[in-house]
């Protein structure tokens, strides 16, 4: 693992306690889900697959935890992230997860603020634009689901922009729209 990817980690993981203790104050119980909490020594090993099958995607990108509110009978699977963008599979694993009915919300921390954003109202900025801004040798691929792909350059350019990006994982992302998303910032109860 990469330094990058530690640093990644560690600021995700004060955020995902700091989250933890929001619904702690707010009645909730909390049942921690993420992979890199139930089995580390595999979200390691996922991280470095370069082609991982659908299973362990589906392992590797699974919530951060649940909360309970017993007494208002409210339950939610939530996500934790710490910056302006979502990976691909953790977006598509969240769709699985929500179903037809059930609740999953994004917590974002960025710009200051603390967002928690339900699951059907992320928004995110137009890839295309994003990619636009740079020159056509730095210009990263937008695959057909309007994702941003690095994976998608020839090897070769993946390669080099991979060594001088050590803690990118090189997955399809993209950006949030934080205008489109600003009436889901939390109040600073107990942030």
């Amino acid at each position: 693992m990469g330094r990058g990817w530690e640093q990644r980690k560690g600021k995700g993981d004060k955020f995902q306690e700091e989250v933890k203790e929001i619904l702690e104050f707010q009645k909730m119980l909390i049942v921690p889900m993420g992979a890199e909490k139930v089995a580390p020594e595999v979200q390691e090993q996922l991280w470095k697959m370069e082609n991982p099958d659908s299973t362990a995607r589906f392992f590797r990108y699974t919530p951060d935890g649940f909360a309970v509110d017993v007494e208002n009978g409210v339950s939610f699977f939530y996500d934790c992230k710490d910056g302006r963008t979502i990976e691909k599979e953790a977006f598509k694993n969240y769709i699985v997860y929500a179903g037809e009915d059930r609740n999953v919300f994004v917590f974002i921390r960025h710009g200051g603020k603390t967002y928690r954003v339900p699951l059907r109202c992320l928004a995110f900025l137009d890839s295309n634009n994003e990619v636009g801004r740079y020159s056509e040798e730095k210009r990263m691929p937008v695959d057909n689901d309007g994702w941003i792909a690095p994976r998608l350059w020839p090897k070769w350019k993946y390669d080099a922009w991979k060594a001088s990006h050590l803690g990118a994982s090189g997955t399809p992302f993209r950006y949030f729209d934080f205008q489109k998303m600003e009436q889901f910032v939390l109040a600073d109860e107990k942030l």
